[in-house]
């Protein structure tokens, strides 16, 4: 079971890797969560490893444990 201290702990190393795919600071990923202008979405990829798929102001990111994944940008219109 898990203990709340490793809840928190857990909760902390989200926090940061959200900020740290968004380039912003802990504090702006918190704010926005407050704000409700972060989401998230747990999932799984085809291969079985379980994702969180955080969107932020249009952005999105796709947080693994130890990484992070952008989708690709679209390429430039002709």
């Amino acid at each position: 079971m898990t203990t709340q201290r490793e809840m928190y702990s857990e909760i902390g190393a989200l926090i940061g890797a959200i900020a740290q795919a968004f380039s912003i600071t802990e504090a702006e990923a918190i704010a926005a969560a407050e704000q409700n202008r972060l989401g998230m979405e747990f999932g799984r990829d085809a291969n079985g490893n379980p994702f969180v798929t955080a969107t932020l102001d249009g952005k999105i990111a796709r947080i693994y444990q130890g990484a992070i994944k952008h989708p690709p940008k679209a390429p430039p219109a002709p």
